[in-house]
């Protein structure tokens, strides 16, 4: 399994939770959140084209898109004949609204955002630069800041391994050892804490690494990364495990060991593993 060129196998595809569109959609969401006035959100690329959409009410997205794009060239043109460095963002003002442009990479791509008049822009600003970087991530235009999954592991209810994804093939490690710990660890924590109402176990820390630990009907996915994994994404493996399970349903709950007969085992593993965290 190369770790550059993730497979797709099995009838299932790719997990909505781990499309572009969506991790992009998920960090528009965040942001309007974040601030107070923002009506909608939008990710175009330099022909002004739309690649993402947050907006909530029915504007004309490829509209918006396209005459926010050329606003910010414009811009640019005008600021390029002062010979001046071309701004980073552009904002547009109207009674009804205001237009926020924010250059993404090297003006490759724009963030869009409609807010209302009275919307705090030094806060969204602010704001919109931090969702910025992230965006820039997702698309490829800036480097990965956040933390990267090395291993994943998918497990049965006893403990065995059915199948293990990774980084990259310099592993030492017992595999199996390795799972069956993880489910130890989980059954030690259930039973210790059942008096108390404690639930599962669901992370903890593995010497410079971070384990998640989601649990599905069927099996276990034990993902490890060297930092802490962003809520979005924990979101998306755990809809990825669900989706697996349902195409499985028929296999899963009398399952004999054979990895072979279960269906998308490597896709998963696959998107858990190459994803952004």
């Amino acid at each position: 399994m190369s770790p550059d060129q993730p497979r797709r196998l099995g009838n299932r595809g790719p997990s909505k939770g781990f499309t572009k569109e969506a991790r992009l959609v998920s960090i528009m969401e965040k942001f309007e959140k974040g601030v107070i006035g923002v009506r909608g959100s939008a990710v175009a690329d330099r022909e002004g084209l739309p690649i993402a959409n947050g907006f909530r009410e029915p504007f004309d997205l490829v509209a918006v898109a396209a005459m926010a794009t050329l606003t910010a060239q414009s811009g640019k043109t005008v600021f390029d004949h002062l010979r001046f460095t071309a701004p980073r963002d552009i904002i547009i003002e109207g009674d009804d609204a205001k237009v926020v442009v924010y250059k993404l990479g090297n003006g490759e791509a724009s963030f869009i955002a409609l807010v209302k008049p009275e919307t705090n822009i030094g806060l969204l600003k602010l704001e919109m630069a931090a969702a910025s970087k992230k965006i820039e991530e997702e698309l490829g235009l800036g480097p990965h800041t956040g933390p990267t999954i090395e291993e994943s592991f998918l497990i049965s209810p006893g403990g065995l391994l059915v199948a293990h994804g990774s980084r990259t093939s310099a592993r030492t490690m017992d595999r199996d050892i390795v799972a069956g710990m993880f489910s130890a660890v989980q059954d030690f924590v259930k039973d210790t804490f059942r008096e108390t109402g404690g639930g599962a176990l669901e992370e903890m820390d593995l010497a410079h690494l971070r384990v998640r630990i989601l649990r599905g009907q069927w099996t276990m996915l034990a993902i490890v990364a060297t930092g802490a994994m962003s809520t979005a994404y924990v979101s998306a493996a755990r809809e990825a495990l669900k989706e697996f399970e349902a195409t499985n349903e028929k296999s899963l709950p009398s399952w004999d060991g054979d990895a072979a007969s279960l269906k998308g085992v490597d896709l998963l593993l696959d998107e858990v593993l190459h994803q952004p965290a």
